[in-house]
Parts: C-alpha cells; sequence; structure tokens
C-alpha cells in the first residue's frame, strides 16, 4: 500500500503540489490572526489551586497589578523642595493613567493628627516650594518612621521614593500595553522636566508588555537567527543551493500550516509558543535531510530520478514516519505540564511534526520530480570513508567507548543532585530589557523582590474590628518583621495603632490594638470618612470587614527560599493563631514556585508515559522486543546526561526546563530509530553479522544522523541565546541533550551492540 502510494505521488507531482499549496494559503490566512497574550497569568490553569487562592485575593480586595515609578534624585535626597515637588505632581499625574483606580506615594500618604477630640487627616506633604528645612525635616523623619511606608514608597535613608499606580484591568494582555505607552510617556515628560532626577519605571504591568517585547523578538531574531543556521547547516550538508531551497519550501509550508491550525484550535501566542516555528524549523529539516541523502546516494549509484526517489521513500518511509510519531509523542506530553502555554507549545510543534512528515514525502517528492537538477558525482563531496573511518574507530575499541561511556554516564548523573530549582518570573527577562534593569535597582535600593499576600478571615461580618482578631495579626506582624528575608510589612495593624496612639496624645505606649470592639469601630470610621476618595482601606480590608490582609515583600533571595518562607510563616500562623484564622500565602512568586515543582512531578508522569510509548512502538516497527528494549538506554540517558552537565554549569531548574526531558525524548528517539532500521536491515535482509551491520548503518545513515544532529543543535543553541530565560534555558538543555544523543548513539549504544553480540556468540 504504501509503495502504491509513493509510485502515486512520484507520478502525480503537479496534483500533489496543488493539493499541498491549497492547504497551506488556507492555514496561513487563518495565522495572520494568532492573538498575542502577554499577561504571567497564562502560565496557570483555572483549576490550580494556588492561582485560585490568588483570584479569590484579587477579588476580595484591590488588585494586585501596578505600575511603580521609582525617582532618585542626583544628589541622593528625595526630601527637598524639588523632590518632593516632582514626587507630587507625578503622584498626581499617575491618577491620569488609563484603569488607574489608586496612587499612593509619601506625598499622599494619609498623615493623621488629632487637636482636642478632633482627628484630622492630611496629605503628609502638600505645597513643596512653600516648605521651609525644619519642615523638610520633619516630613522626612515622619515618612522615615512609618512602617507602611519604608521598603516600599521611601527606601530607609530617603534618597529614593516610589510612585505606586494601582490598576484595575479586564483583559490585561491588551490594557497592559495603553497603560505601560502612557507611563513611559509620563516618565520622558518628568525627566525633560527634571533632568537631576532618574525617572524609572517597572511593576507588573511593565513586566507584562515586556513579555510582550519579548515575543516580539523571538520572532524577529530568534526565528530568522534559526533560520540562518538550517540555512548554513543544509548548505554544507546537502552541496546544493536547489536543495536547500526545496527543503526550505517544505519547512515553510509546514510552519504556516501548523500556525494556521493553532489559530482554529484557539491557541494564544505567549513567549513560549513564539519558540514553536524555530522547533518546526528544526525538526522538519531531519526528514528532508534523511530522504535527500538517500536519494543522493540512488543518484550517485547511476540510478535515474523516479526510480531514486521511489528506493529512497522505500527505505525511508518507515523511519521517517516512526521518527515523526516519537517526536510528536515527546510534544503531546507536554499536555501533561501545569503550565497553558507550555501545553501550547507541545500542541503547535506536534502539529508541525506531523505535517512536515506528510509534506516530506508528498511536497518533497513532487519538487525533485518537478524541478530539473542534476547531480553528477564530480561535483558532489563523498563522506563515506569518514564514517567507515568512524565506524572502525567505534568497533575496534567498543570495550574501551563502552567502559568510559559508562563512567561518563555514572558522572554526570551523579551530578544532577546539585542542581537545585529557582524560577522567579522577575528573573525570566535578561538585563538587556530595561525593566529588569529598573527592577534590580529598585530591589537594591527602595523595595524588595517577592510579594506574599495572606488574606485572614475573622469568621464574621465586621469581624475584623474583634481586638482579639487583631491582636494575633499584629503578633503575626511582630513575626515578620524579626525575619532576615523580610524587607516590608504591612497590614490593617498598623493604621489602628497610629490611631490609638493619635488619639492618646502621641504617647508612644498607646502604639497598641485597642482593647474595645466599639472603640476601633469608631476609629475605623472616623479614619474612613477623613480619607480622599481612591485612598481607602479597601486595599486593606475587604467590603464587609471581615477579611484583612497582609502583604509582605522580602528580599531577592529566589523561589524556592520563598517557598521555605512561606511555609513557615503558615506553620507559625498554625500555631499561633486560632483554626479561624488559618490561611496561606499568595502571589506570583508563590505561583512560579509551585507551578514548578508541580510541573517536574508531571512531567516525570509523562517522561515514563513517552518512553514507554517509543518503546512499544520501536518493538511493533522492528518487530523485536529485545531492539525495542534496548532502545531505552539512548532514549533515556542522553537527557539524564544533560541535566548532569547543566546541574555543573549552572544548577537552576526552572518551569521551562521541566518540560525539557519530555521534550526531547521523541526528538533524541530519531537516531536510535534511523540507526537500528539500518541495522535491522543489514541483518534481517543483508544477512550480515554484527559488525558489518554497524559499518553498514554507518556508511548509509551516519552522515543523515550527524548532519540533522548539527542543524538541530545550532538551532537550539540559537534559541539559548534568547533574552527570555525560560526560552534561553530550555533552548541550551535541549541543544546539550540532543548533542549527548548522537554522542550516546554511536559512542555507547553501538559499542553496547557488539558486546552484547559478542557474549551471546559466546553461550552459543
Amino acid at each position: 500500500m504504501i509503495d502504491r502510494w509513493n509510485r502515486w505521488v512520484v507520478d502525480h507531482p503537479w496534483l500533489v503540489l496543488a493539493m499541498v499549496l491549497l492547504v497551506t494559503a488556507g492555514a496561513g490566512v487563518a495565522a495572520l490572526d494568532l492573538r498575542i497574550n502577554n499577561d504571567p497569568r497564562i502560565f496557570f490553569t483555572e483549576d490550580n489551586p494556588d492561582y485560585k487562592r490568588f483570584r479569590e485575593l484579587e477579588d476580595r480586595f484591590t488588585a494586585n497589578e501596578v505600575v511603580l515609578f521609582v525617582v532618585a534624585p542626583d544628589n541622593g535626597k528625595v526630601f527637598t523642595r524639588e523632590g518632593l515637588e516632582a514626587l507630587e505632581s507625578l503622584t498626581e499625574d499617575a491618577w491620569t493613567l488609563p484603569y488607574s483606580t489608586r496612587v499612593d506615594s509619601v506625598t499622599n500618604h494619609q498623615h493623621t493628627e488629632v487637636a482636642g477630640d478632633d482627628l484630622f487627616t492630611a496629605y503628609l506633604v502638600e505645597d513643596p516650594a512653600s516648605l521651609d528645612d525644619a519642615d523638610l525635616a520633619r516630613i522626612k523623619d515622619i515618612a522615615t518612621a512609618e512602617p507602611s511606608l519604608v521598603g516600599r514608597l521611601i527606601s530607609p535613608s530617603g534618597h529614593v521614593a516610589g510612585v505606586v499606580a494601582t490598576v484595575t484591568m479586564t483583559d490585561g494582555h491588551q490594557e497592559a500595553a495603553e497603560i505601560t505607552e502612557a507611563a513611559r510617556a509620563l516618565v520622558a515628560e518628568y525627566q525633560q522636566r527634571y533632568p537631576d532626577i532618574r525617572f524609572m519605571l517597572t511593576g507588573t504591568v511593565v513586566f507584562s508588555e515586556a513579555s510582550k517585547l519579548a515575543t516580539e523578538q523571538a520572532m524577529a531574531t530568534t526565528f530568522p537567527l534559526a533560520g540562518v543556521a538550517m540555512l548554513l547547516c543544509l548548505l554544507v550538508i546537502v552541496r546544493s543551493l536547489l536543495f536547500t531551497g526545496i527543503v526550505i519550501l517544505v519547512i515553510g509550508f509546514s510552519i504556516a500550516t501548523a500556525m494556521g491550525t493553532a489559530q482554529l484550535l484557539g491557541i494564544e501566542f505567549s513567549p513560549i509558543v513564539a519558540l514553536a516555528p524555530a522547533m518546526i524549523l528544526t525538526l522538519a529539516v531531519a526528514d528532508c535531510v534523511h530522504l535527500l541523502s538517500t536519494y543522493r546516494h540512488e543518484r550517485l549509484e547511476g540510478h535515474a530520478r523516479r526510480e531514486a526517489l521511489l528506493e529512497s521513500l522505500r527505505v525511508n518511509f518507515q523511519p521517517v514516519w516512526l521518527t515523526s510519531i516519537t517526536t510528536a509523542i515527546g510534544f503531546a506530553v507536554l499536555n501533561f505540564s501545569e503550565s497553558q502555554p507550555f501545553r501550547a507549545l507541545g500542541d503547535v510543534v506536534m502539529v508541525g511534526v506531523l505535517v512536515a512528515f506528510v509534506l516530506s514525502v508528498t511536497a518533497l517528492p513532487a519538487l525533485l520530480m518537478l524541478v530539473p537538477h542534476r547531480i553528477s558525482p564530480g561535483n558532489q563531496v563523498d563522506y563515506q570513508p569518514w564514517m567507515d573511518r568512524l565506524s572502525d574507530v567505534v568497533i575496534g575499541h567498543s570495550r574501551k567507548w563502552l567502559l568510559g561511556m559508562g563512567a561518563l554516564v555514572v558522572l554526570l548523573v551523579a551530578a544532577i543532585p546539585q542542581s537545585h530549582i529557582n524560577d522567579v518570573f522577575n528573573e525570566y527577562f535578561d538585563e538587556s530589557f530595561d525593566v529588569r534593569r529598573v527592577n534590580d535597582f529598585a530591589m537594591r535600593e527602595l523595595t524588595g523582590m517577592h510579594r506574599i499576600d495572606y488574606s485572614f478571615d475573622a469568621g464574621e461580618t465586621s469581624g475584623a474590628m474583634d481586638p482579639a482578631f487583631l491582636a494575633g495579626l499584629d503578633r503575626f506582624m511582630d513575626w515578620l518583621k524579626e525575619q532576615d528575608e523580610v524587607v516590608y510589612a504591612s497590614s490593617f495593624t498598623d493604621v489602628i495603632k497610629r490611631l490609638n496612639q493619635n488619639m492618646h496624645g502621641g504617647d508612644p505606649d498607646w502604639y497598641t490594638v485597642p482593647q474595645s470592639r466599639e472603640l476601633i469601630g469608631q476609629y475605623t470610621l472616623l479614619y474612613e470618612l477623613s480619607l480622599p476618595q481612591g485612598l481607602g482601606l479597601e486595599n486593606q480590608l475587604d467590603m464587609s470587614k471581615q477579611h484583612a490582609r497582609v502583604t509582605v515583600v522580602l528580599e531577592n533571595i529566589g523561589s524556592t527560599p520563598v517557598l521555605a518562607f512561606n511555609k513557615r510563616a503558615e506553620a507559625w500562623i498554625d500555631d499561633n493563631l486560632p483554626a479561624q484564622m488559618a490561611t496561606h500565602g499568595t502571589g506570583m512568586d508563590i505561583l512560579f514556585g509551585n507551578v514548578t515543582l508541580r510541573n517536574i512531578e508531571s512531567m516525570l508522569g509523562g517522561a515514563v508515559l513517552a518512553l514507554a510509548s517509543v518503546s512499544l512502538l520501536l518493538i511493533l516497527a522492528l518487530r523485536s522486543w529485545w531492539y525495542g528494549f534496548l532502545s531505552l538506554l539512548p532514549n533515556l540517558l542522553p537527557a539524564a546526561m544533560a541535566f548532569g552537565v547543566w546541574a555543573l554549569i549552572n544548577g537552576e531548574i526552572g518551569l521551562a526546563m521541566s518540560i525539557v526531558a519530555c521534550m526531547t525524548i521523541g526528538i533524541v528517539v530519531d537516531d536510535t530509530v534511523h540507526f537500528l532500521s539500518k541495522y535491522v536491515r543489514a541483518k534481517r535482509e543483508l544477512g550480515l553479522s554484527t559488525v558489518d551491520a554497524v559499518r553498514y548503518a554507518f556508511r548509509t545513515v551516519g552522515v543523515a544522523l550527524v548532519a540533522t544532529s548539527v542543524v538541530l543543535v545550532t538551532n537550539f543553541a540559537v534559541v539559548g541565546t534568547s533574552n527570555f530565560f525560560p526560552n534561553s534555558s530550555m533552548g541550551q538543555l535541549a541543544a546539550i541533550t540532543i548533542g549527548m544523543a548522537l554522542v550516546v548513539d554511536f559512542f555507547f549504544f553501538v559499542p553496547l551492540l557488539i558486546e552484547l553480540d559478542r557474549r551471546r556468540r559466546r553461550r552459543a
């Protein structure tokens, strides 16, 4: 049946090409409508319990989406007339940002004072130009002593300040661009008005927009660079501009069809999914190279174009189909991922790989039949002697290679425990991104890196006014401030304690939580009535005053220590507060840290399933359980060795890297499939011995394996140059894995076959 199909394709090239163009054009039109989603929330599914908790907190209190303006005077003094004037003006203008619902800064901090029985609340800074030196000193003393300001809106020494604009978005990945553009315009305007002050921009909204920039860079640089790398490798391998052009056409058709299918499936484009075209380009090359390699060999043997094509299709159809299926399985297993972008990446690349297989056995032969070309022995580079010498080296020293590679495997696998999990969203962008540089500056000079929020339930409406409840919150706040990692902590208790002190003549001894629920309620009501619109307590208390929020900001300690800190905090809450107040911390760092851990667990299960599926396919295709069982080693060892290498050169494993083992299983198996198929064919059809079958496999498929591995390693290495850390780390680790796969196949798996054959003959 397959032979009849191959003959039909070769004999009807115009019809085949017309059908391919029709399908590709339809898919290409659909691809034009791909939607881009830059919201970091895309990494989490709706059934993720941590994400549910995060959304509940946002619904209960004000949102966590913010724009942070960092203000750093060149003279290192915020509390000057010019510095405070700039802060006051920027605070007012920040309200004009699209979707802005709240703006906080030192200047509009609600400072409370008592005159007689009256509570007065006013901005801490008003009309800065009229302030004298004594006023400036007083304001600085108040600001740098206020817990709700230090570490968030003012540095402890008063040399850097922040203006935080909270925004409420309904369609974040679209609205973030509008907000960021307006914020950048403000920064540019203020930088011109106040040349002696640095104005910088960061915040969660700006990071979302940076994700869009990362996506655009992936499409504008990574994909073209991968294309150039592939083009150069192809030219070296096939030594023909014509053949290279044909392969590029087939790959272009594959990418267009895959991306169009993604649009029809409703897949959203993200920085992760932006890698799909480069991956499809890389993987589609392998099918074409194997077919062209055999076709070229047959033409050099003197066969006509049609016969050479039919023989190439006959010899390669099964291994190319098998490698395409196994590669598709590897990417399909990404659906076990806890993170939607990686599921989407797996689906798009899976479709692209399968489409590439179909086009390599249809469009490629059709184009070769239609395009005039000539293959003459004099113009072709013969790589066969190189493969003959390589096979002699491997066969002649098989035992040494087996022992040496075995030792290397043990060494690298033993290094894996040196790796540690670390995944911080803020560090997804390298220093080439302005937002990363600003965030690093803000972390050093103004505030911390990691934010955790805790929502405490008082158990009843207005329960947050209960002295016992607030006393529990206050004890937790005291514990937080004793922890070395904490840069800033804030809760409603800061407000109520300050009000209690104010109402008792400013006596520091009264900086405590009142013991009367009625008194707390009165203080709160008086305070809320005096607050301007937009600066209420909704960021600390919910509308029913049943829940209170505690916000903690930690220094840059990494995702795993953040999770450890949160676990410690939750344990303290369980041990020291009533059961009703038990809660869990939430925040983007918690979300990313936990999803990485769960993703690793789910990917391990996916890897086992992928290995079992691939081995079963090999058993059926090669009709040998023995070879299927042996194939587990060259399919499993490359990823293990690559993680060992990574542990020695970097050691940090994030969310993106947790999918590499599954993703590459389907790729590294290609080498095993092609080598084993030629090896088994030599033993069964040609009746060759094990050693001669190894030589035959090296001679017929060795060049193609080296060529495809070079293309794959080069292209994934290009992905590894990305400025977006998930992409760069994934590309680098995948390149190492694929390189290891070729080394394992040639210098471990082949010697293993030879040694096992010798033992079997000895027993016989």
